[in-house]
């Protein structure tokens, strides 16, 4: 009976003894972070949800239950994140940082950085501090904007008059951007074939977003010969003739989707002409000048015989 009760007390008290081997699985409250990218792109055109969105895995690597907190900044851009996930042991979840920006603003990168923190083990604070951070780019992407107008869409020249015709661009995309500028093959040809002559002194220019519009002008000489015109009202020769003034985004044409406006502007020739009226009026005078210098000269005839004859008496 003695014996039974030593053995007892021996193997009571060898299960207080720690066991190193079970004490070394159980680590430090820890967490493990990764996002599936390091960089997103934004489209902020105008109607674009202007929304970007990065996955992320957060996970547990110890054998207890952890509570993590998600933490997101996002350089002054509003986002959307889970607060906090609960993980089991050995566990790992994924989660969705979705990204808004605002709409149209202008094309630059920022930066965004996802934290994962513990904040409880088995609903307890942890003993030490525990958290992992991803960085993620955020890239706000350019996009093309033109808006194109003329001065005069309308003007009424005579023939062969210099005169200049003004058009202004305006950059309404989100970064500098170069603009292609001509007058349309088919208005080019019709014009110059009507005896126009044509200057255009620049094919391409730069302008910033958001700036005020940039000017640009085309010169022209309107033709001299109006051979097949008909006359107005006015019994004045007239025509009427288009030119098609055309701006492209080349940002967009080297991205597959060329943005154009074009403006026409309506060009009115007259070429002035005598009327029947000022012929005979004109005809009449004439005559009257010869006649009056012919009857002068008659006067001057009948003097000097009258000279003359008083002479020889």
């Amino acid at each position: 009976m003695r014996i039974s009760a030593l053995t007892l007390i021996f193997i009571l008290s060898m299960s207080y003894i720690p066991l190193p081997g079970a004490q070394a699985q159980v680590g430090a409250p820890d967490v493990n972070l990764e996002c599936e990218t390091g960089s997103i792109d934004i489209d902020v055109y105008p109607g674009a949800s202007a929304t970007g969105v990065v996955t992320c895995t957060v996970s547990n690597p110890n054998s207890y239950q952890e509570k993590i907190d998600i933490q997101v900044t996002a350089d002054g851009l509003a986002v959307a994140a889970p607060g906090s996930i609960t993980l089991g042991p050995n566990a790992e979840e994924d989660f969705q940082v979705t990204v808004q920006a605002q709409e149209q603003m202008s094309k630059q990168s920022r930066q965004m950085t996802v934290s994962a923190t513990v904040s409880e083990v088995m609903g307890a604070p942890p003993p030490n501090i525990a958290q992992k951070d991803a960085t993620v780019i955020m890239n706000i992407k350019q996009f093309a904007g033109l808006q194109l107008e003329t001065y005069t869409p309308s003007v009424t020249l005579p023939t062969n008059n210099e005169s200049m015709l003004g058009f202004g661009i305006y950059n309404t995309g989100n970064w500098v951007d170069r603009y292609l500028i001509s007058i349309t093959p088919n208005s080019m040809d019709n014009l110059e074939t009507a005896g126009f002559k044509i200057s255009l002194p620049a094919n391409k220019i730069e302008i910033e977003n958001r700036a005020n519009q940039e000017r640009v002008f085309v010169f022209i000489e309107t033709p001299d010969d109006y051979s097949g015109w008909n006359q107005n009202s006015d019994g004045m020769y007239e025509a009427t003739f288009v030119l098609e003034f055309e701006a492209k985004s080349e940002f967009s044409c080297n991205n597959g989707n060329c943005i154009t406006e074009t403006v026409t502007v309506a060009i009115t020739v007259l070429h002035e002409v005598e009327t029947t009226g000022d012929i005979f009026s004109s005809a009449a005078d004439n005559e009257m000048l010869i006649y009056g210098g012919g009857g002068a000269g008659l006067l001057l005839i009948i003097l000097l015989i009258i000279v003359v004859k008083k002479r020889k008496s």
